[in-house]
């Protein structure tokens, strides 16, 4: 069977989920999506170290879009169910479906293998830093695509905007996280200080695939890599970490503090091969049904006010040097380093340097308006 437009996605979790449940809604394949999402939920309780336990499993599902493949993420490299694959028909779009490793959509991207893909901004920064001119300014999504200074087509087209039911939220919002500093409480006072932590040559934890990426944006750290940030942390008292924060809630649970304004701010996006995008009008339509949302659209920003009460609510004095929740969203200087509008009708996704810088001012004026206005709402 031919296809239109190829996509990959990560073969489990809550990004696999959430896409699988975007696309439910445009196609007549829908019970079998909620099928696969059931096994591949299921797999993550039937993990085993045995291949042969998993693919007994396997075996009686009797489903032809999951396989067995190994969960690297975690230390004990289970074996579980995960996505293989389908075809699905969007809207009269054939689209080629694929699970995989979540930051091979955009490494598959780049060697020209697929069209879409949807990852995480820190995947994103982890494997393509070296494509960006000043990597140290891209700490939010919309950056990226103006930093671009090499040959690659890989381009950001929006935000996919996926959602999750945030408990303290209480409803749906989109699936913010930050990449946070954090440490044990007895660093807390005095105040955390990056300068003190280079000085002091404090060992700060990250995950292996995040280390070059903290060197590039904080360097000097004495960084060391780790399996869990959160229990390295909590076992040397004296030590701090880098770590994706979405709720706050396991940091809460195990004593810990989050220090100051994230290194920067991810969700689910919509990556895709722009010089494919030129050329093939399907994937136009596709990108045209799952309406990517641009960094400064209303919804967004609503969800956006939700997450940050959320996580403030959640950390309470948890959370030191706590940033205003306009100056996290966005900045005059963010404005002037790129953090402009663009559309896909935009040449390259780009924002250019003609844009005009007064209307720009104007638009991060208003919205940070909005956000103060819906902040204070929400109190």
């Amino acid at each position: 069977m031919s296809y239109d437009v190829s996509c990959v996605i990560p073969r489990w979790g809550r990004t696999f989920k959430n896409v699988m449940q975007k696309l439910a809604v445009f196609t007549e394949e829908k019970t079998e999506i909620e099928r696969v999402i059931a096994l591949v939920e299921r797999g993550k309780e039937s993990a085993s170290e045995d291949p042969k336990a998993v693919k007994e499993i396997l075996d009686q599902a009797n489903c032809p879009y999951v396989s067995i493949a190994p969960d690297r993420k975690r230390a004990e490299r289970y074996y579980r169910i995960g996505f293989l694959g389908m075809n699905l028909n969007i809207q009269g779009i054939l689209l080629r479906l694929e699970g995989d490793e979540p930051h091979n959509g955009s490494s598959l991207i780049k060697l020209d293998e697929v069209d879409l893909t949807v990852v995480g901004l820190d995947e994103l920064l982890a494997m393509n830093q070296h494509y960006l001119e000043e990597p140290e300014k891209v700490r939010k999504w919309g950056h990226y695509n103006y930093n671009i200074n090499k040959d690659t087509d890989l381009r950001i087209a929006g935000s996919a905007n996926l959602t999750a039911y945030n408990k303290v939220a209480g409803k749906e919002i989109t699936d913010f996280v930050g990449f946070f500093l954090i440490a044990h409480r007895s660093l807390s006072d005095p105040p955390l200080n990056l300068d003190h932590f280079r000085k002091r040559r404090t060992p700060v934890y990250v995950k292996g695939r995040y280390e070059g990426l903290v060197h590039e944006l904080l360097p000097g750290l004495n960084t060391f890599p780790v399996e869990n940030v959160e229990d390295a942390v909590v076992a040397e008292k004296g030590s701090a970490g880098i770590e994706i924060i979405q709720t706050g809630s396991t940091v809460q649970q195990k004593g810990l503090v989050v220090y100051g304004t994230p290194l920067f701010l991810s969700e689910s996006l919509y990556v895709a091969d722009y010089h494919r995008y030129l050329k093939n009008q399907k994937l136009q339509e596709l990108l045209e049904i799952l309406q990517p949302q641009g960094y400064f659209e209303a919804e967004r920003i609503s969800h956006y006010v939700d997450w940050f009460t959320a996580l403030e609510i959640n950390l309470g004095n948890a959370w030191i040097n706590k940033p205003a929740i306009d100056e996290l969203f966005c900045s005059l200087e963010e404005m002037r380093n790129g953090l402009r509008p663009y559309r896909l009708q935009t040449r390259r996704w780009m924002p250019s340097d003609d844009y005009k810088i007064e209307e720009a001012e104007g638009l991060v004026g208003r919205t940070l308006e909005q956000i103060r206005d819906l902040y204070q709402k929400s109190k």
